[in-house]
């Protein structure tokens, strides 16, 4: 009986290693192996940083620049280099920070510019670097560029894009109402365009109206900006990451823009075809000069070179974002914003698009600019809110295993959840004509979960800004970092293998072998291999990773295993046996597998624990001084 049981239990495993092991074609390297690159950026984590929920120092329930130096060695446990940091200029506060009232100050909220010098002091210490939004489409309607100009007041008057109304030759009748120079509309509701009735003309504003948009054919626009780039370099900035740069110029003629066919039922904006307010020529032109402007700086003040990352819009096609990298005559953004693990991957065939969204870069972008990956914002859902809890690490591995930059948004390391914000605790919302709605832009925005003490850790006021997710008692740092197989750790662990000559300047290869199983391959001649087995269905599958991928050993080792995998670091899997310990890999889980097991540690980051190197210095002290002690005694 039980020889019969064996044998219907082979046949089954049989059956099961067939469904998972078709491959579809030959093995393609989608990303070859590149040559080794020195630039700082090139290959490390970028971490957003939203400041309001960071971590409040003053308890005010607020989020500020002392919190987050109070938490630098945070960045660095995970392995983390540079920090960006979101509006922390002088604002109304009208679109969080993004309609800036004055560029050069800090918004007192967030604290003062002696905490801005001491957070880069402190950065500095620790290797860090630090990267600031800049919004240059549209300033704040409070900002006194915008005032003057409504008094055409010297060189502040064509700072801004103005219009007569479509009907001014009418206006002359007091009962008449303006009418829009055209059909543009805001990206918030309503007309692009608002009657200012001190200067008698439209103002346009692809945002909110308190939003007004910049007016980037004028050379003094120009001028303003490298000024504000310059003072915040000179504060040790080590780059920028700029704003909505797809929206900087309009069609010349302001021309209507086509509806857009096959979205009448759209919301208002999605109605019409962009085709005039999008990605007009100029864009590129301005990225260039930026980016000149930050090469100069760093050649003139003989220091390192900035970075400049651009943000078009989320809908972007990469097809556009492959000019803002400029040409080798004329470089632009290192860091064009790849949003396409963001908004291309849909959960009704989740395995596919995530291979369509990674290969679409590669077709793409010239092979030597640097990819990034982005899958979570601060206007976006959470990861864990929208694919499920269990798909945190999954997912972690996967945009930590591909090469180029991870964009990682603030709590995405401990699997932070969408939460959950009454109508009455809406602090942003998306604009609508002038009028605040009871669409959100909270839940992703929740503040940061330290620990299970009251507030999370994130601060001591009674209540903070935005409600704090009620299941911070389970999911916070301080106790997934003592839990060997959680989020925090997992994430720990991919960064530190990032470090490796593998993932950094490795090939890349994927397998796409059934519906729900899908593996990434980086490998380096005279290196070890790196498999990334990922199941995104909803059973658990058996591999048989031989007849899937050619010239693997027949072992292989584990390296890492999500925690609801059942693989624990040194396992080993049969790679060509479907009884001895084939990869059973359960259904939303991972396992990072490897062909030379080798101790990651010993690839450190650049940026190193002030507080360690401290308590070590110390420690060395305090042994001398008693070894001197007793030498004295001793004589």
């Amino acid at each position: 009986m039980l020889h019969r049981m064996t044998k219907l239990y082979s046949c089954w495993l049989i059956f099961s290693v067939a469904l998972t092991s078709v491959t579809y074609g030959e093995e393609e390297i989608i990303f070859p192996v590149t040559e080794s690159k020195d630039d700082w950026w090139s290959n490390t984590i970028i971490y957003q940083v939203y400041p309001r929920s960071f971590k409040d120092s003053d308890n005010d329930g607020i989020g500020d620049l002392k919190g987050i130096t109070e938490e630098l060695d945070h960045f660095v446990d995970l392995g983390i280099e540079i920090v960006w940091i979101n509006p922390i200029f002088k604002s109304p506060m009208y679109d969080m920070g993004y309609d800036v009232e004055n560029y050069t100050m800090i918004d007192p909220i967030f604290g003062s510019m002696t905490d801005f010098e001491e957070l880069i002091s402190e950065m500095n210490k620790r290797g860090l670097k630090l990267i600031i939004d800049l919004v240059p489409n549209h300033s704040s309607s409070q900002c006194e560029w915008f005032l003057q100009s409504i008094k055409k007041e010297d060189k502040y008057d064509e700072y801004y894009v103005w219009r007569n109304a479509a009907n001014h030759d009418q206006l002359s009748n007091l009962t008449v109402t303006p009418k829009p120079p055209n059909n543009w509309l805001s990206k918030y509701g309503g007309s692009a365009w608002t009657w200012n009735t001190e200067r008698k003309q439209f103002y346009l504003h692809q945002f909110s109206d308190k939003q007004p948009d910049l007016n980037f054919r004028n050379p003094e626009v120009h001028k303003e900006i490298l000024n504000i780039m310059e003072f915040w370099m000179d504060k040790g900035v080590a780059g920028f990451r700029f704003n909505a740069v797809g929206r900087l110029y309009e069609d010349k003629d302001f021309r209507d823009e086509p509806k857009s066919v096959g979205r009448e039922n759209w919301p208002i904006y999605y109605s019409l075809d962009h085709i005039y307010t999008h990605d007009q020529p100029g864009v590129i032109d301005t990225v260039i000069e930026w980016r000149k402007f930050m090469d100069d700086y760093s050649k003139r003040k003989n220091t390192f070179p900035r970075l400049l990352a651009a943000e078009a819009h989320h809908h972007v096609c990469v097809f556009s974002l492959r000019y803002y990298f400029g040409d080798e005559n004329n470089l632009g953004a290192q860091i064009p914003f790849n949003y396409h693990l963001l908004i291309q991957v849909r959960k009704n065939d989740l395995l596919n698009s995530v291979d369509r969204a990674i290969k679409f870069w590669f077709e793409v972008i010239p092979a030597n600019n640097t990819p990034n990956w982005v899958m979570e914002t601060l206007d976006t859902d959470r990861i864990s809110s929208k694919y499920g809890s269990e798909m945190v690490q999954v997912f972690t591995a996967l945009k930590m295993s591909l090469p180029g930059i991870d964009v990682t948004y603030y709590g995405s390391e401990i699997g932070m959840e969408n939460v959950y914000v009454r109508p009455n605790q809406i602090q942003d919302s998306y604009d609508s004509g002038g009028q605040r709605n009871i669409e959100s832009r909270d839940f992703a925005r929740s503040p940061m979960q330290w620990n299970g003490r009251s507030n999370a850790g994130f601060t001591e006021a009674k209540r903070s800004w935005l409600p704090i997710n009620p299941n911070y008692y389970k999911i916070n740092v301080e106790e997934q970092k003592k839990i060997s197989t959680s989020n925090y750790n997992f994430y720990k662990k991919m960064s530190q293998l990032r470090r490796t000559d593998t993932l950094k300047y490795g090939d890349l290869q994927s397998y796409n072998i059934t519906d729900s199983i899908y593996i990434i391959k980086r490998s380096l001649p005279g290196h070890e291999t790196y498999l990334v087995v990922m199941n995104f269905g909803s059973e658990t599958e058996t591999v048989l990773l031989s007849t899937v991928i050619s010239n693997l050993k027949k072992k292989l080792h584990v390296y890492l295993g999500s925690e609801n995998s059942a693989y624990s670091r040194s396992d080993t899997v049969s790679t060509i046996s479907i009884v001895d310990k084939p990869l059973h890999l359960r259904p939303q889980s991972v396992v990072v597998l490897t062909d030379n097991l080798i101790n990651v540690d010993e690839f450190k980051n650049n940026a190193f624990s002030y507080r360690q190197y401290n308590s070590s210095y110390i420690s060395l002290l305090c042994v001398l001084l008693l070894i001197g002690y007793y030498v004295g005694l001793c004589n």
